[in-house]
């Protein structure tokens, strides 16, 4: 990326973060304290011991000092506000950016699913937001506001006790620069490879913890470990190399720098002969100049930190801004009743390759029941995803009460459709809450009478507290097909006008199948 488009991504980068008049007030607070610290403390020091104490002024001293301890004590404050202010707004930036990623991936198309693994995702939420929340309020301050800064005030400094050995140390400084900005390029490509790296290590992880009853079954798990050792050694492998290249650019900067101390010994010395410069100004140039170093490095140091974090800010944006990615809800109109279902002609395809129905023409009636039978990969899910708008078809129609389905808003269909999935979904909290997660106007009794329709009401008074029992937290409790009935009480609460049931019972016991049955009856008669 070129320098101007670095300057135009970190101009949306700073509008997009907030927080602008926090980040003023920042600003202000380093800049005091390392006024205090560069320029106010070194100078009361000096006063003292060149002024006051060879005068011996003994009240001219005693009011330096109590000075001195008064700067101290302000610096120490301020130092105090702005380091809790920076990791304040280093927190906050986190949870807002991942706030605003999760939002995003509640309204991205499924497709986003299909084509990303898990371990970007993880990648977005964590190690990005966390450095893009590092970015400003940790890696800026401390490169630019606390490092640069602090060497301009004192390069200043030394230009004004010695303007041709100031530029002369400035000079060095700034050749120092480009050949660390020159290095410094070369790290983009590795941060870059590190960044995939690790998303393949978070797949793999996730991988391992989802289907750890699967991996044990195989006996693939020294496979799945060899597979991770493996990304882990890449990962070591790739930071080595930009550890090497931070290394390079590192040493031949201190070479450079380490000249600054030639320059003033001698040009000093030259100078002090003349009687140009004392003594005194040959030592604080030389103490300054080690300030200087400090300084400098210090920003040196941040510069991977710095590709990091604007890397993984520029990765957060690309995903916030893309408008492509999410759903496209056009439809004004709101679904009232579904009456009637239509597929005509229509075919889809997940990867434009293989269409994975072709041609499907169905049409559904009022209080009409079929059931879709083939073999894995028929097409079975794919019509229930298209019903659902998580996809559109690429070819033929799908209306609904005789008007095409995406004349209707998103929610207002998704509303009127029940789905029951073969893998049971529990939502965190209790019993109650899974309820009223989809009806928060539903009363205790109204759940009450739902479950004892459904035969679980006497099983859920056996629990420690009921209905106010956390079955998030306590899994065991229930039995899968007593899970799966919650899911039917919650379609229940829903009152939809279509229920599709995605091979429920498929992996339940003869007795969890029956009370299964005994649900659907109900389910149908509302």
């Amino acid at each position: 990326m070129k320098w101007k488009d670095k300057i135009k991504q970190f101009k949306r980068m700073y509008k997009d973060v907030g927080y602008h008049k926090k980040f003023i007030v920042l600003f202000m607070l380093i800049v005091i304290a390392s006024i205090i610290e560069v320029i106010t403390v070194p100078y009361l020091v000096k006063q003292i011991l060149d002024v006051e104490i060879p005068q011996q002024n003994i009240k001219g001293l005693v009011i330096l000092v109590c000075a001195h301890i008064a700067m101290i004590m302000l610096q120490g404050y301020v130092v105090l506000k702005h380091c809790h202010m920076r990791c304040f707004l280093e927190r906050w930036i986190r949870r807002d950016l991942r706030n605003r990623i999760f939002e995003k991936l509640q309204k991205v198309k499924a497709k986003f699913f299909d084509e990303n693994e898990t371990g970007t995702i993880l990648q977005f939420l964590q190690d990005d937001s966390q450095k893009a929340g590092e970015f400003f309020s940790i890696t800026i301050t401390e490169m630019f506001i606390m490092g640069l800064m602090r060497f301009s005030i004192i390069a200043v400094f030394l230009l004004f006790v010695n303007l041709k050995i100031g530029f002369m140390i400035i000079g060095l400084y700034f050749i120092g620069l480009l050949i660390t900005l020159f290095f410094n390029r070369k790290t983009m490509a590795k941060i870059s490879n590190i960044r995939k790296i690790n998303m393949e290590v978070y797949t793999t992880i996730n991988e391992g913890i989802q289907s750890f009853l699967t991996i044990k079954t195989l006996g693939i798990i020294n496979q799945k470990i060899r597979s991770l050792e493996n990304q882990l050694d890449q990962y070591n492998l790739e930071n080595s190399k930009l550890e090497k290249i931070m290394s390079k650019y590192n040493t031949i900067f201190s070479v450079i720098t380490s000249f600054t101390s030639i320059v003033i010994i001698y040009f000093g010395g030259m100078d002090a002969l003349q009687g140009i410069m004392t003594y005194a100004e040959i030592m604080l140039m030389i103490d300054y100049s080690r300030y200087v170093e400090f300084e400098f490095s210090w920003f040196t140091r941040h510069l991977t930190d710095f590709n990091e974090c604007f890397f993984a800010y520029s990765k957060i944006l690309e995903l916030l801004e893309k408008a492509e990615e999410e759903e496209l809800n056009k439809g004004e109109k709101l679904l009232d009743k579904i009456t009637s279902i239509e597929f005509d002609g229509v075919s889809f395809s997940y990867n434009n390759s293989k269409k994975n129905i072709k041609d499907f023409s169905l049409q559904v009636a009022k209080n009409e029941k079929i059931a879709l039978i083939g073999k894995t990969g028929a097409g079975k899910t794919t019509i229930t995803n298209l019903l659902e708008r998580l996809y559109e078809p690429q070819k033929g129609e799908i209306r609904i009460n005789q008007k095409d389905y995406r004349d209707y808003s998103i929610a207002s269909i998704r509303s009127k459709i029940g789905y029951l999935m073969q893998e049971v979904q529990i939502v965190p909290g209790t019993i109650i809450d899974n309820i009223k997660y989809v009806n928060k106007k539903i009363t205790k009794e109204e759940v009450i009478k739902m479950f004892q329709s459904l035969k679980l009401h006497d099983k859920i008074m056996t629990l420690p507290k009921g209905y106010q029992t956390n079955i998030y937290e306590n899994p065991e409790i229930l039995s899968t097909g007593e899970k799966q009935m919650i899911s039917f009480a919650r379609i229940m609460a829903m009152s939809p006008d279509v229920v599709i049931l995605d091979e429920v019972t498929s992996s339940l016991s003869w007795e969890n199948e029956e009370l299964i049955k005994n649900a659907m009856d109900k389910v149908m008669k509302r």
